[in-house]
């Protein structure tokens, strides 16, 4: 499991001190990582820590983004992994002057972020690392910076969003459909439009029958079924009327309804049986309990619920699951079968429509064999590259979750994935401050400027221009 929130601030003052005053006021828990990098590089290639700043000869930085590192830190704290970024972001500003010319002015300003990687769910407590970056930069204030919901707003075409957590109630029942026996039980249940009590058995395998009376159970706790009494004509063996409990014989009796032989129908034969509930039918239709699964879980690792679109119809195509992790879209597939060919072009349908960035099928049973090759074949032929979530072959562009055994861990999966794509960009920026400058490299190697020691000695590893290369000692382990 991977969780990744970025913070920002607004505009701040910095100098050139301040990184190195965070460090130095953290207590010894925080280790950072970026600065004994950037000591040891400097020892080893005999350059000043200044070389440290990620800039070419012209000035441009090695990794061009809109705005500029300053300095950077990467701190570890226990489990949590924690990135501080200064930047310095400039604007041009376009005015006209008293002779109505128009003037173009840049203005530059600073501002901070922090980002935490951590490998649990629950958000990590960071007030204390916090306070002491107010400390450090007065009067800071960090905000989380939302993904951006653009795509998700274009997809949604101004339909509202109808997801909401599911109850109790719905969470109960779901986990209870998910065990594949009560499953088929309800099912047939509900395809009967009733079931005698003693035919359930007949519903489920073999090796469940003896469960028979726990599985109706499960499902009467759940809200899924009901039990009402049916009436059968001792003549004709006919099923004449269904009752909710024993306790209506005696309004009827005393009303004097009879069975067409006569007979009042408390003295006709009486069976338990088995009907699905309005609740029941909800959950089964369009398998929503298998929707409401994977809502649990994508809630339960993070993904705001605002965030996601559970069973919507988008352009005429029936949508079960697409959400928006890290602004990242993510295309869900669900099917309480095995996943076929057809499903595969109907998806690929899909994915052509919705261009998300992961796509994903879920699937209680397996994904056949003639699907993954319409799958690969797709791939093959396409521009499109995506990242591989798992060991399975990199050609494949869809996840597969097969089993609802996999199913919790194969959403984190995912959603640790999208986590990581998110947070590479922050890190690779701060990463970049431990990189020396390659010219200032190659100018200290060409006897330019190379880092002297206490005693203003070139230092033992130091390399003199003028020693023929062949007879030149190469350090080894810092030696």
């Amino acid at each position: 499991m991977l969780r990744g929130i970025t913070k920002s601030s607004g505009q701040i003052e910095h100098s050139i001190d301040d990184m190195r005053t965070l460090r130095q006021k953290l207590p010894a828990t925080y280790q950072p990582t970026l600065s004994p990098m950037i000591k040891r590089q400097s020892e080893l290639f005999g350059i000043p820590e200044s070389a440290f700043r990620n800039r070419d000869r012209d000035g441009r930085t090695a990794f061009r983004t809109d705005d500029e590192v300053l300095d950077a830190e990467i701190f570890t704290f226990g489990s949590i992994l924690i990135a501080v970024s200064v930047y310095e972001s400039a604007r041009i500003k376009r005015s006209r002057n008293e002779g109505g010319e128009t003037v173009f002015t840049e203005e530059k300003y600073n501002y901070l972020t922090v980002s935490y990687a951590t490998p649990f769910v629950e958000e990590p407590s960071v007030e204390e690392f916090e306070g002491i970056l107010s400390e450090v930069w007065p009067a800071i204030e960090l905000t989380k910076v939302r993904s951006n919901s653009r795509r998700l707003r274009e997809i949604d075409g101004g339909q509202p969003n109808t997801t909401m957590s599911p109850t109790e109630g719905e969470s109960r029942a779901a986990q209870i459909l998910s065990e594949k026996s009560i499953r088929t039980l309800a099912i047939a249940i509900k395809s009967a439009n009733g079931l005698l009590l003693g035919d359930a058995s007949k519903q489920v395998p073999a090796a469940e029958r003896a469960r028979i009376d726990e599985l109706v159970n499960g499902l009467i706790e759940s809200g899924l079924i009901d039990t009402e009494v049916v009436v059968i004509c001792k003549n004709t063996s006919a099923q004449i009327n269904r009752l909710p409990s024993v306790e209506a014989f005696e309004q009827l009796d005393a009303a004097g309804l009879r069975c067409a032989c006569g007979r009042l129908l408390s003295a006709e034969r009486q069976e338990k049986a088995l009907s699905i509930t309005d609740f029941g039918r909800t959950m089964l239709d369009g398998n929503r309990w298998m929707s409401i699964l994977v809502l649990q879980h994508l809630i339960k690792f993070g993904v705001p619920v605002a965030s996601i679109r559970m069973e919507q119809i988008y352009s005429g195509e029936e949508v079960d699951c697409i959400a928006e992790i890290h602004g990242r879209i993510v295309l869900f597939e669900l099917k309480d079968k095995e996943f076929n060919r057809g499903n595969a072009y109907s998806f690929g349908a899909k994915i052509g429509i919705f261009q998300p960035d992961i796509p994903v099928v879920i699937t209680t049973e397996k994904v056949g064999a003639d699907a993954r090759d319409h799958f690969v074949a797709r791939s093959a032929g396409s521009t499109r590259v995506r990242r591989s979530i798992s060991n399975r072959d990199d050609l494949e562009s869809v996840t597969f979750i097969e089993g609802l055994s996999n199913l919790e861990s194969g959403l984190e999966a995912v959603v640790t994935e999208v986590a990581k794509m998110a947070l590479t960009p922050a890190l690779r920026s701060a990463l970049a401050i431990a990189n020396p400058s390659p010219f200032a490299l190659l100018s200290a190697w060409a006897g330019e400027g190379r880092a002297e020691q206490a005693d203003g000695s070139a230092g033992s590893d130091s390399i003199d221009p003028k020693t023929p290369r062949s007879k030149r000692r190469t350090p080894v382990n810092g030696s």
